[in-house]
C-alpha cells in the first residue's frame, strides 16, 4: 500500500512544459512532469531549497501551432531530490488568487480531456509531449 498515493488530495497529469521559475535569489529554466491541482512536479538542473518561494511561468503550445497566455502559478518547494544529474522538485502552489486559481482550474481539466468552455470545440490535444520524456507514461 503506497501512503503517498493515498494522502494525495487531487489526481497528478503528467504533461511535459518548458517553465520559467523565478525566486529572490534565481531564476531558472525547468520542465514539468505532471501536475495537479494542488501543486507540480518540476525537473531542472538545479536544486531549489527546501520552503522556497518561487513562481512558475508556463505558456501553452496548442496543437494548431498557437500559444496560451503565460500562466505565472506561485508555490512553495515542498521536496527536491537528485535524479539522473538533475532534480526533482516538488512544489506545492499557494497564495492563489481567484484568477490564477480559475486559469489553473482551465489548464487541469484540459489535461482531464474535460472541456475547458463548453462553447470551445477546438480539438482537445492542448499540450505537446516531448517523445524523448523518460517520465512519459
Amino acid at each position: 500500500m503506497a501512503v503517498g498515493r493515498e494522502a494525495r488530495q487531487h489526481p497528478r497529469y503528467p504533461v511535459d512544459l518548458r517553465v520559467a521559475v523565478s525566486s529572490k535569489e534565481r531564476q531558472l529554466a525547468a520542465r514539468t512532469r505532471d501536475i495537479s491541482r494542488s501543486g507540480v512536479c518540476l525537473i531542472a538542473a538545479h536544486a531549489i531549497p527546501l520552503q522556497t518561494r518561487i513562481e512558475i511561468r508556463m505558456v501553452l503550445t496548442f496543437a494548431a501551432g498557437g500559444h496560451s497566455e503565460p500562466l505565472v502559478l506561485p508555490g512553495r518547494v515542498v521536496w527536491c531530490t537528485p535524479l539522473f544529474g538533475s532534480y526533482q522538485i516538488g512544489v506545492m502552489f499557494a497564495d492563489l488568487d481567484r484568477e490564477r486559481a480559475r486559469q489553473l482550474q482551465i489548464l487541469v481539466s484540459i489535461l482531464e480531456g474535460a472541456p475547458s468552455d463548453p462553447s470551445d470545440d477546438e480539438d482537445t490535444d492542448r499540450h505537446r509531449v516531448d517523445p524523448d520524456d523518460p517520465f512519459r507514461p
